[in-house]
This record gives structure tokens, C-alpha cells and sequence, in this order.
């Protein structure tokens, strides 16, 4: 009966995703295997790029993941065109965020290709030159003082390239925004925010290792020793996404707990986020769920019925990380596994890999009013974009 089963499948004709329609939210996790993408089309069209990332390693190491589809493209080049392909309109994008300045979240020398305006171009310096920005924001702009410019350099070849970036898109009309904790008007829908006003929200949740404390735009400090021992990760810009019922967690490579490869070992910002950002239907993993992050009490709070691994290491889940996001005595629910590439499904072992869905460009796509949404796994290597897998509709909060 399974062999028939599965020649009835293969029988199938492709099917493929529907366009995006008013009322949707689609939020696209784009395979590349060298870092983070997602590229989010809003209820009314206004679109967010949350990080663009390349290693700049087509062909992998030891431990990373090689590029995907092929290495016949820049990292930048395959983004550009899965976004073309899915975006309402191709020849822009409303809002660019980048949560820190690592290369596989913004880009590297490494994968960085000549461009035509005096600066290089590699993930998303790529991007941005390709189909422009109408607003970027990180963590640092203008000075980049935090916890310093120099530390900022040394964890970021790439980061006067992107400095030369900026400049040159301000001249093309490209406004730049330093991202500002505990707001929820920083990201607001340009094409009909009458409509959605009261069902939808980006609330910036945490950055700069600060974070909002659920009171108005109050914030507060997470640390009390040297900033200056930090990585980038720690400082790292996250949201939190809701529309109606649904709400959408992603704040790049934010750590959740010490870890003894780190210098600094005051590391736990995933606690007083857990404090504040509610339940949460779809999480993006912290730092693809590597060795310090999806701590007990982020899991406790949210609960998350989903999660999303953005994957290009072969840590990308990291084995306990992965045995804990599955622990019913954490909080009993059920939950589903989604992961860009299958980086890890050695070292992970049979039983663990078996928890995810088929690998490949992740969507959630959030049905009219947020009450329901669906989530598909996207064929990463046939070019066109096909549907591998697709969950059952699923209504918020059941």
C-alpha cells in the first residue's frame, strides 16, 4: 500500500505556490545554505527583507554548508531572484532589516563580487543594489558606537563596504534608520494601514542589548559588565510580527544562555525576552538553534507551535538544542520542524532529523484576519519553486 501510495504521489502533477493576495502575510525562509533570509510580504503588500546573508562558501567546509541551489550564482543572485519571483513588487523592497553584522547574516569579502558604484557586493549590499531599499534599518546607524566601531569591524570584514553602501543608496532616496527597542511604529504598512490597524503589528522587541519591557516604549538594560567583550550576536535586533491571533518571532542570532567557546559569558537575553513577547505561533530559531540560544524559559513562554531553522552548519540545530526544543516536560504542546537544508541531519542522528519536514525554502503563509495559516517547504534545486510539502491548515492556538 505504500508503494502504491507513493506512485499515486509521484503521479502528481507539480503544484505550486498561489500568488500572494491582500489579506495574506507571507514570510518566506529562503535556502541559500551560506545564512540568513526571510522576506516578509505584509497583509497589505508592504514588503520586509529581515537579513541577507553569504558565508561565501559555494562549496562548504568541514563544518559549513555548501551554497544552494548551485555555486553558479552569488548567494546575492539566487536571493534576488526567489524574491522577484514571490514579491508583489519586484522592483522594490518597502522595508530592509538587519539584526547584526555578521557575514552570514549581512554578507562577507569572501563571497563579495566587484559591483558599479565603488563598493562590493555580497549578500545584502546585493540585494540592495539589485532592487532597492526604501528603508534600511540596523542596529547602529550612524555612529556605530556600540559597543564599538572597531569591534564592529573586526567581526565584519565586510562593514566598510556596507558603510560605502549606504552612502551611496541615500543618494538614490534610500532612508536610514537606526533601530529604536520597544516601538511598534518603525515598520508600519505603507499601502493601507487603515485597514489593518487594529490586526496588525511589528513590535521591536529587542536590540543593542536592550529590551522592551511591555510598557509603552520603556526599555531596559540586559547586561551589567564590559560590553566591549561582546560578539555580534548578543546585540542582535529582533520582532516580534502579529497579525490577528498569529504572531511571527525573529531576532537573528540573539543568545540565550553561556557557553564556553564565548568570552563573554553574561549571554542570556533570551530570558527577558521570554518576559514580554507573548506566545508565539512561528519562531525562527536564535542563532539557528545553535549551542546557546532556545533556552526553558523563552520555550515556557512562547510555545511555540512551530519552529524554523535557518540552517548552513552542521550545528544548525545543535544536538541538545534540538532535544530540548522537543521536550514535552518543557511545555506539553505539539510542535512542528522546518529547515532550510539538511546541514545537519548527520550529526543530528535518524531520531531527531525525523522530527523535521522536507528541507527547502520555508513559508508560513497567515490566512486573511490572522486566524489560520499553513506552511510549505519549497523545492530549493528545480528552479521553479515547487511544493515538497505542505502542512494542513492550521487555525492559531489548536
Amino acid at each position: 500500500m505504500l508503494v502504491a501510495s507513493a506512485s499515486i504521489w509521484a503521479q502528481r502533477p507539480a503544484s505550486y505556490l498561489s500568488p500572494w493576495r491582500k489579506g495574506y502575510m507571507d514570510i518566506h525562509h529562503i535556502a541559500t545554505g551560506q545564512g540568513d533570509c526571510t522576506f516578509i510580504v505584509c497583509p497589505d503588500g508592504t514588503t520586509l527583507l529581515i537579513d541577507a546573508g553569504d558565508n561565501g562558501l559555494p562549496e562548504g567546509s568541514k563544518h559549513w554548508f555548501r551554497r544552494v541551489p548551485d555555486d553558479t550564482e552569488p548567494t546575492g543572485e539566487w536571493l534576488c531572484r526567489y524574491i522577484r519571483h514571490f514579491s508583489p513588487d519586484s522592483a522594490k523592497i518597502d522595508y530592509a532589516l538587519l539584526t547584526h553584522f555578521h557575514a552570514d547574516h549581512m554578507g562577507s569579502i569572501k563571497g563579495a563580487v566587484p559591483g558599479d558604484h565603488g563598493y562590493l557586493r555580497s549578500g545584502l549590499t546585493y540585494v540592495g543594489d539589485e532592487i532597492p531599499f526604501g528603508t534600511l534599518v540596523d542596529r547602529g546607524w550612524p555612529s556605530y558606537n556600540f559597543p564599538s566601531r572597531e569591534n564592529i569591524r573586526r567581526e565584519s570584514p565586510l562593514f566598510d563596504e556596507y558603510c560605502k553602501f549606504i552612502n551611496y543608496q541615500r543618494t538614490l532616496g534610500m532612508e536610514m534608520q537606526k533601530f529604536r527597542v520597544g516601538v511598534n511604529d518603525q515598520f508600519v504598512l505603507k499601502h493601507h494601514p487603515l485597514r489593518y490597524r487594529r490586526s496588525f503589528e511589528v513590535r521591536n522587541l529587542v536590540g543593542n542589548a536592550r529590551v522592551w519591557t511591555g510598557k509603552g516604549e520603556e526599555t531596559a538594560l540586559m547586561y551589567q559588565g564590559d560590553s566591549t567583550l561582546f560578539d555580534e550576536n548578543q546585540p542582535s535586533c529582533g520582532v516580534r510580527i502579529r497579525y490577528g491571533r498569529f504572531t511571527y518571532y525573529n531576532c537573528g542570532d540573539l543568545s540565550g544562555m553561556n557557553f564556553w567557546r564565548y568570552k563573554c559569558q553574561e549571554r542570556d537575553f533570551e530570558t527577558p525576552v521570554s518576559k514580554v513577547c507573548g506566545r508565539i505561533t512561528v519562531m525562527k530559531c536564535d542563532h539557528h538553534a545553535a549551542t546557546d540560544v532556545v533556552n526553558e524559559n523563552l520555550m515556557r513562554a512562547a510555545r511555540p507551535e512551530a519552529f524554523i531553522v535557518l540552517g548552513g552548519h552542521r550545528e544548525h540545530p545543535y544536538k541538545p538544542t534540538m532535544e530540548r526544543m522537543t521536550d514535552r516536560s518543557i511545555y506539553p504542546d505539539d510542535r512542528d520542524f522546518y529547515i532550510t537544508t539538511d546541514c545537519s541531519k548527520e550529526d543530528l542522528g535518524p531520531e531527531l532529523w525525523s522530527y523535521f519536514k522536507p528541507s527547502g525554502h520555508i513559508v508560513v503563509r497567515v490566512s486573511s484576519g490572522g486566524k489560520k495559516y499553513r506552511i510549505y517547504s519549497l523545492d530549493v534545486y528545480s528552479g521553479d519553486y515547487r511544493i515538497i510539502y505542505s502542512s494542513p491548515e492550521k487555525t492559531v492556538g489548536q
